[in-house]
């Protein structure tokens, strides 16, 4: 179907009651990133409430930070995320809502979160969400102008060699350590992962530690509430 230019692609990041049948939405849209908008009676008997995972194309009307959402329809059919996926989409869905600025375009960035999606609805094993989330995050840095090197050291701008070691320094990059040493990884394994080849538990491991750790900054001190419903669902150990 085509659409005029009033109807934008979008997908629902967050939603919370507001008043008495409204609700106040987080949208990430490609030509605007995150919005705030408020879904007039959403939660009344017989209303459509847009479902996160799911494309949508709305409408919105106001200017200012609170914008109202005066359509919605069903761009796609919603994706199923069950178990350790699910928990993965809503960690993406909060990564953006902490860290986006609003009203800032973010086309490749929205591109990189459905494709992310994408990857997770169809996700057998936790080895395969893994690579998923680890290029989000990579994604979601580069589009906030926190881009890592995986290439050069940080002191002298020289080219990693994959047979020496390196531990990274948030905020200033890589710098030669040793083998052994606590934090350092091996110069192969972090060429391996600034080409995405996240193909062994150790690469996946260094970039989840990476790019955690270029984002925690960026996060602050309050923690994750995705985070923190995964361990909470986790099954108790034996004792």
């Amino acid at each position: 179907m085509t659409r005029d230019r009033d109807w934008q692609p979008a997908y629902l990041l967050h939603a919370r009651p507001y008043r008495e049948t409204s609700v106040l939405a987080d949208f990430f849209l490609p030509a605007r990133g995150r919005v705030a908008a408020v879904l007039r009676g959403a939660r009344r008997k017989g209303q459509t409430m847009p479902a996160p995972f799911q494309p949508w194309f709305i409408q919105l009307a106001g200017a200012g930070d609170l914008h109202t959402v005066t359509a919605a329809e069903p761009a796609g059919v919603p994706l199923s995320l069950t178990g350790n996926a699910l928990f993965s989409g809503l960690y993406l869905n909060e990564l953006l809502v902490r860290l986006l600025p609003r009203d800032l375009a973010q086309g490749e960035l929205f591109v990189a979160y459905a494709g992310a999606l994408g990857e997770l609805a169809e996700a057998t094993s936790p080895d395969a969400i893994e690579p998923a989330l680890r290029r989000f995050e990579r994604q979601l840095l580069d589009a906030m102008g926190q881009s890592i090197s995986h290439e050069r050291q940080a002191d002298t701008d020289q080219p990693l060699q994959a047979t020496l070691h390196y531990q990274y320094y948030p905020q200033h990059g890589w710098l030669p350590a040793r083998e052994g040493q606590a934090g350092a990884w091996s110069g192969a394994d972090i060429l391996a992962v600034g080409r995405d080849e996240l193909d062994t538990p150790s690469r996946r491991r260094l970039a989840k530690t990476l790019y955690r750790a270029a984002l925690a900054p960026l996060l602050g001190d309050r923690p994750l509430k995705s985070r923190d419903l995964f361990l909470a669902m986790q099954p108790a150990k034996p004792a």
